[in-house]
């Protein structure tokens, strides 16, 4: 009886790091399912694809410069 106790405590145990650690598990899966994915786009259509990477680089670029200017012209 003890032993079935200990497992299902261990069990309990278990189950509670998995849900506290599955937002991290899914975001590095997706991560990783994205990262593969760019590459075999850059296999299938290479000019699409870098298009596509530039266009959201310049597009990351552009807010950081937007939200960079907006800090600067608040008053202090």
């Amino acid at each position: 009886m003890e032993f079935l106790l200990l497992w299902w405590d261990n069990l309990d145990d278990s189950l509670g790091a998995a849900r506290h650690l599955a937002p991290k598990i899914l975001g590095f899966l997706l991560a990783f399912a994205l990262f593969a994915l760019t590459g075999f786009a850059l296999l299938l259509a290479p000019q699409v694809t870098l298009a596509a990477i530039g266009l959201m680089l310049s597009a990351s670029l552009y807010d950081y410069w937007r939200r960079r200017r907006a800090a600067l012209a608040e008053p202090r």
